[in-house]
């Protein structure tokens, strides 16, 4: 997880109704809550997140390495062919060297019989990373079902007929973590907001058991029935990417949460995730694995 400054627990009267956040919200364990300038709409949504979360004010250093699972796979003699990465597989690539920096997102677009691998140049368009022939980079690869770790040398940096890089064939290959849809506990602040016209509501609730597939949804209200729509959205902030996820989901279950207040616990699935969604979440769950076992 990335590492986090804080100062001392939010007193509640300083989390105001209908006014932008002046400061970035975390949670105990410094995961992003609400981002500065979120509106915390109603008096019931503020008593719901008092009565779930436990809020600090502080900024997040997203510098933070992406650190392996203390129980990772040590794979022995992977080969490039078994990590079987698609065309698009998202990545993160950084110097050898520079193991206190953070990951820079890229994609892989080719492959060369010898395995060299073609990659978009990471940050193209927005703070690009200077890259020059023969340097060290250190790589991690996600793919649909698990996420690996490798070196490579910088071959080539090109520019036509777009920005691109040519790796050498990954070296060190290391599994770091399969991938079949496991769920993570979660405790996220989630805004949400039904998509049928007949059963029209938003707010705010506690998102919980995320996967690439979906999340369960807890709600002092009624948010919508089984087989409807609702949009979801929640701050992803780790050491690969910096955003707000939004996702279109089907309600597929409803159940009475355990608590007292009557609250209902919605099963959600994903419908519709673009890829650099499904990118911030899978970076998110990956960051999510690591840090649970440390």
């Amino acid at each position: 997880m990335s590492d986090v400054q804080h100062t001392e627990l939010v007193d509640p009267t300083q989390l105001p109704v209908g006014e932008p956040l002046a400061w970035p919200v975390l949670d105990k364990d410094g995961r992003l809550l609400l981002r500065a300038g979120a509106v915390i709409a109603t008096q019931q949504e503020r008593e719901f997140l008092l009565k779930h979360f436990s809020f600090y004010a502080g900024a997040l250093n997203l510098a933070a390495p992406v650190k392996a699972d203390s129980d990772d796979v040590q794979s022995e003699r992977l080969k490039s062919v078994d990590m079987r990465l698609s065309i698009g597989s998202p990545l993160g690539l950084r110097g050898l060297l520079a193991t206190s920096g953070p990951m820079r997102r890229s994609r892989l677009i080719g492959s060369s019989p010898d395995r060299a691998l073609f990659v978009t140049s990471p940050g193209a368009g927005r703070l690009p990373l200077a890259l020059t022939p023969g340097e060290n980079l250190q790589v991690v690869a996600i793919g649909a079902h698990a996420v690996f770790q490798f070196a490579c040398t910088v071959l080539a940096v090109c520019n036509q007929p777009l920005e691109y890089l040519v790796l050498s064939a990954p070296s060190g290959i290391r599994l770091l973590r399969e991938r079949t849809a496991a769920r993570v506990h979660t405790r996220l602040a989630v805004r949400y907001r039904t998509l049928e016209a007949d059963t029209e509501s938003e707010g705010l609730g506690l998102g919980r058991d995320l996967s690439v597939q979906g999340m369960s949804l807890m709600s002092a209200r009624p948010v919508s029935q089984v087989g409807t729509h609702v949009q979801v959205s929640f701050p992803i902030s780790t050491a690969l990417v910096d955003t707000q996820f939004e996702a279109r989901a089907v309600v597929r279950n409803v159940k009475e949460s355990a608590d007292v207040d009557g609250s209902l616990a919605y099963g959600l699935e994903f419908e519709t995730v673009s890829a650099e969604q499904q990118f911030a979440l899978r970076s998110f769950l990956f960051d999510c694995f690591s840090a649970s076992a440390l």
